[in-house]
């Protein structure tokens, strides 16, 4: 959520953050929505509602969660193949410096990519989000004793995500300043692999 709506990025502009975001959110109640079998179903249209408590789906969906929150974290990997990192552009800079002909086509090149992917990434969102939004209407007609319980999982399905997002980044500062304090290049490429950007 930070890297949405805080971070400052030259390349993959507020917009095109906001877009991931909002089918990263869309795909969580669509995944989570998947792994409801015919058994959970019939266990939650079975259960009085005066036995229901607020958190009292944590535990009947503990191995749902799990499942979905695994295959959210690789959705996200292959979102991360229409966005180029400043690395290239910088590689770019560095390459050809000296000759400003080379660089003005390389750079022109590297737009025009960034173009094709971008253009490539909206499609594929709006195809993945007026299918999810199909599925999401079918789910919630079909099963309307599930709605509450739906909504409960795929918010904490959210906040898992958030937190494990937190948890890289801090990972990754905490090897970043072990490996200056260390002066060990060993765990500053060890640092990077958590890097989105690298």
């Amino acid at each position: 959520m930070a890297y949405t709506f805080i971070s400052s990025d030259p390349i993959n502009t507020r917009m095109i953050k906001f877009i991931l975001f909002s089918l990263n959110i869309t795909l969580y109640f669509v995944v989570n929505g998947l792994f409801y079998s015919e058994n959970y179903i019939s266990e939650l249209y079975h259960t009085s509602e005066k036995d229901e408590t607020f958190f009292i789906f944590v535990p009947r969906t503990i191995d749902k969660i799990i499942y979905t929150t695994l295959v959210s974290i690789f959705i996200g990997y292959l979102t991360d193949f229409f966005f180029l990192n400043e690395n290239k552009i910088k590689g770019i800079f560095k390459r050809d410096k000296e000759n400003r002909t080379i660089l003005k086509r390389n750079i022109a090149l590297f737009i025009r990519e960034i173009q094709k992917r971008y253009l490539s990434f909206i499609i594929m969102t709006f195809v993945i989000l007026i299918i999810s939004l199909y599925y999401i209407l079918c789910f919630n007609y079909v099963y309307p004793k599930t709605q509450v319980e739906w909504i409960k999982s795929s918010i904490l399905i959210i906040i898992i995500m958030q937190i494990l997002s937190l948890l890289k980044c801090l990972f990754e500062a905490i090897l970043r300043l072990l490996s200056f304090n260390c002066e060990s290049d060993k765990l500053y490429k060890l640092s990077k692999i958590f890097d989105n950007n690298s």
